[in-house]
């Protein structure tokens, strides 16, 4: 089966958007829930309860493993108010009755009730003392990757904690096979989430939330998806770089005159620092509400890697595509559809990476931050982020293109172009699966000539089977990669 007729079989298990669904919740558990909330996976950071207030979580609190609320000491904003409590989860709003939560005190500080569905007529949730909080249902708000979070997830204890291919002697060829058919899958996947996005946004929006998310890393992804959120991408059309700089920083709360600490003169003096302060004062976006603040940020790790370098080189991004990103990195793409020898394919590729790896321009040619210097003039978007972005972002927008245009030969470019990408610098997933797998000198991953597509395999690997350890449907085992033993 090729990668076009399975595409179009996963879009006819999807359910069009006016039926009415219910989801097959005896599949979800009450700690996948819990941890849903904890990583905020929302597509949108303005909710709204199912009694129509809108909602804002500011912090989802601090995950209680003992009796009591599920998440204490949260930070939300409700219907224009800050409140600061406790939040219960349920897979069920039903649960909350069924668990006698409205006759136990200890649920007094619950500011808010988040379930995965809706199933009961409450519009409200009752508290023991009388009082009524919202319930809001994260069914209708949740990212489509949800499946990710069980990436980083730990093996469950019921097993003996062994993998059955541990040790064992493989069949290098078959075994690239799996990984191979497995990164087909992933990519899908993506491309699957990212046409299900399409409902409610525009190819633009789209990849710049997806970049922007990109740029934060682990710590400040959410943070990043939430500023793009608040600035959309239109708003930023036809203004300088500097004007986008200083709407993105002014927004994010991290200009120079937003920021807890005080900066010397020499900082607050300096020509580009003004420039920025004065064009975020002449902006539309500083006569709202603070939206977010130095605290949503975090600043540890390399320096590289700092938010306002990356706000930074995303401004530069967006003043580099003249209006349209997809129309910035498409082209490119399509020349995949012309050659077919890995060897061109990884020049257009190195094209791709070329337009991502802006060189920095004004004050972050020498900066990590804001009085904070020691740059060199590196680039903005390193090489490795920018493969990630190029594989997870880039690629799985312009096959939804493809698919959207009925062009075949743009799609078959595009998974040929993903098929030779490059392999990223490695993750803990990666890395695990290597010391799990790869046990001798003979049998390394390397023999395998890692691709991006390799590596894409390898995780979904990890996300599908063995972080819930379904050994009994492994992939490797399933296709005979495992080698019989001697005698």
């Amino acid at each position: 089966m090729d990668d076009i007729t399975t595409l179009e079989d996963v879009l006819k298990l999807f359910r069009e958007i006016d039926e009415t669904y219910k989801p097959d919740l005896d599949k979800i558990d009450e700690a996948f829930v819990q941890k849903l909330w904890q990583e905020q996976r929302f597509f949108n950071t303005n909710m709204e309860t199912i009694d129509r207030r809108p909602i804002r979580v500011l912090k989802p609190g601090v995950w209680n493993h003992n009796e009591g609320p599920d998440f204490m000491h949260a930070e939300i904003e409700i219907d224009g108010k800050l409140q600061v409590g406790d939040v219960e989860i349920h897979v069920r709003s039903s649960e909350w009755y069924a668990h006698k939560h409205h006759l136990n005190s200890r649920y007094n500080r619950v500011i808010l009730h988040a379930v995965f569905f809706n199933d009961d007529f409450n519009l409200r949730t009752r508290l023991q003392n009388n009082k009524r909080v919202s319930t809001l249902e994260l069914l209708k708000w949740v990212a489509v990757d949800t499946g990710d979070l069980y990436d980083d997830s730990q093996a469950p204890e019921t097993t003996d904690g062994r993998c059955r291919i541990t040790g064992k002697q493989l069949n290098m060829e078959v075994l690239k096979n799996v990984f191979e058919s497995l990164g087909r899958e992933r990519f899908l996947e993506k491309a699957e989430s990212i046409r299900l996005l399409r409902t409610r946004l525009d190819f633009e929006q789209l990849l710049y939330e997806g970049i922007m998310e990109a740029l934060g890393y682990e710590r400040n992804s959410k943070a990043f998806r939430e500023l793009a959120q608040h600035v959309p991408f239109t708003d930023l059309d036809e203004k300088s770089a500097l004007e986008i700089q200083a709407t993105l920083f002014g927004v994010a709360g991290l200009l120079p005159s937003q920021r807890e600490k005080s900066f010397p003169s020499e900082v607050t003096n300096d020509p580009n620092v003004i420039a920025l302060e004065e064009l975020w004062r002449a902006s539309e976006y500083a006569e709202l509400p603070a939206r977010m603040t130095e605290a949503r940020w975090s600043f540890t790790g390399r320096p590289v890697n700092r938010p306002t370098r990356r706000i930074a080189a995303m401004s530069q991004l967006i003043h580099a595509c003249h209006g349209s990103l997809m129309m910035y990195f498409l082209p490119t793409c399509e020349k995949a559809a012309d050659v077919d020898t890995p060897k061109l394919l990884r020049t257009i590729e190195k094209k791709l990476r070329a337009l991502l790896m802006l060189e920095p321009i004004g004050y972050w040619e020498t900066h990590f931050d804001f009085g904070t210097g020691g740059a060199r003039k590196a680039a903005l978007i390193g090489d490795a982020r920018a493969v990630d972005i190029i594989i997870n972002k880039i690629l799985p927008a312009a096959y939804v293109w493809a698919v959207e245009a009925e062009s075949q030969t743009l799609q078959e470019a595009i998974l040929r172009l993903y098929s030779t990408g490059s392999k990223s610098t490695g993750n803990k997933i990666i890395r695990k699966i290597d010391e799990q797998i790869f046990t001798t000198e003979a049998q390394q991953m390397r023999h395998l000539k890692p691709t991006a597509k390799i590596e894409q395999g390898i995780l979904r690997l990890h996300k599908n089977y063995c972080a819930d350890w379904l050994c009994d449907l492994c992939p490797i085992l399933e296709h005979d990669a495992v080698l019989p033993e001697e005698g």
